[in-house]
């Protein structure tokens, strides 16, 4: 309960109180020590008074300076204690004769027991959204597994529903430590004022879900979420994921968007928003790079280049790929006669036994020029269109 009570929480109470009453006001903790005051030196003493007030839970008022004298660090005036839930979380004390001071006093009582119960409210939110944050992370890792279901479940009964057909948009951030608290808490709340924005959820300290609606002017939307990042960060990338119909859907559209930045990110640093309907085979690409079969696509490759005329033969199935497979636009690129082109796919074919004039075969030959360029880096044409 007492980590509401702050230091910044004090000196708020004790500059308002202070505006209204003029008089001294000093903010005691519920050890006895006074936190904030309208005199700094008594900043860090201990009070005697506040101390009996904090064991009693009653007000105790001093009179004069005789009733001070037999306490440390006490001044006339009076000590009245902020409850909550039948415990003293802190000490008012406004300085003066009770007898004249007591209708200002009731201000600075009154200003301090707003200012605490706004400060329990908001960290009140503050966990429900904490908790919900964190079952909806606990859902998108588990999904139908236990702890995934128990997480929904959970979310159910916090009132949170997903207002299906939904799109995710996520938003991975780079921002400096020292900035990261108060740049999110803005980012937040200024995402959660959009129309059409139904959740907003913080996936990670750099890492921001949005769940909007289908019906929503998408490129409207990007761009007020863009202005917002603008006005906050240089650094940042938005990946788009696909429209979800039901909960297992929203999983698998957030994980999309996840993956299409960091591919894109990778392709086209540049670039700020990514879209996974546009490079859903580079993601795809990506997830083949990193399987068992990477090498088997490879080795395709690696059969061509043993060949003498082997660069020849890469650079003829890079332009056929990109222009299509249509042999009168590839040989024209190439300055060479088709028949000429005709001759180096079946050379292809022959070494790799797969055909570029079939469809199947031409796919998986793509698959493998983009393999093996992802670790043997050149400018290729084709990848570039994907993208």
């Amino acid at each position: 309960m007492n980590r509401v009570i702050t230091k910044s929480l004090a000196n708020e109470i004790v500059s308002r109180a202070m505006a209204i009453i003029h008089h001294n006001v000093n903010v005691i903790d519920h050890h006895g020590r006074i936190i904030a005051s309208g005199d700094r030196q008594r900043i860090g003493e201990q009070h005697e008074v506040a101390r009996e007030v904090i064991r009693t839970s009653k007000r105790i008022c001093i009179h004069n300076a005789a009733e001070a004298a037999p306490f440390k660090n006490v001044n006339p005036g009076i000590n009245h204690p902020i409850l909550v839930d039948e415990q003293v979380v802190m000490v008012i004390g406004v300085s003066g004769d009770p007898t004249a001071i007591s209708r200002y006093a009731e201000l600075a009582i009154l200003t301090a027991e707003l200012l605490v119960r706004q400060a329990l409210e908001m960290r009140d939110m503050n966990w429900r959204q904490h908790l919900r944050n964190t079952l909806f992370c606990q859902y998108l890792e588990h999904g139908e597994a236990r702890e995934g279901q128990e997480a929904l479940r959970r979310l159910g009964e916090m009132g949170f529903a997903l207002r299906l057909p939904l799109v995710p948009i996520v938003i991975a951030l780079e921002v400096a430590q020292h900035r990261l608290s108060d740049i999110l808490g803005t980012l937040l709340r200024e995402f959660s004022r959009l129309t059409a924005v139904h959740e907003v959820i913080l996936l990670s300290s750099h890492e921001i879900l949005i769940l909007v609606s289908v019906k929503a002017p998408q490129e409207t939307l990007l761009e007020r979420i863009g202005f917002i990042l603008s006005s906050q960060i240089s650094h940042y990338h938005i990946g788009v994921g696909v429209n979800a119909d039901d909960t297992h859907a929203i999983r698998e559209a957030v994980r999309f968007a996840r993956s299409v930045i960091e591919v894109g990110s990778q392709v086209e640093p540049r670039r700020q928003v990514y879209y996974f309907r546009e490079m859903a085979m580079l993601c795809l690409f990506q997830v083949l790079e990193n399987s068992y079969m990477v090498n088997f696509f490879k080795n395709n490759v690696h059969l061509l280049l043993a060949h003498d005329s082997g660069e020849m033969l890469l650079d003829t199935l890079d332009c056929f790929i990109t222009n299509n497979g249509e042999v009168g636009k590839s040989s024209q690129q190439l300055g060479i006669h088709r028949n000429t082109l005709t001759y180096r796919l079946q050379q292809i074919k022959k070494l790799t036994q797969l055909d570029p004039t079939v469809f199947t075969d031409l796919v998986q030959l793509s698959v493998s020029v983009h393999c093996y360029r992802r670790t043997h880096p050149r400018q290729s044409p084709w990848i570039d269109t994907l993208s």
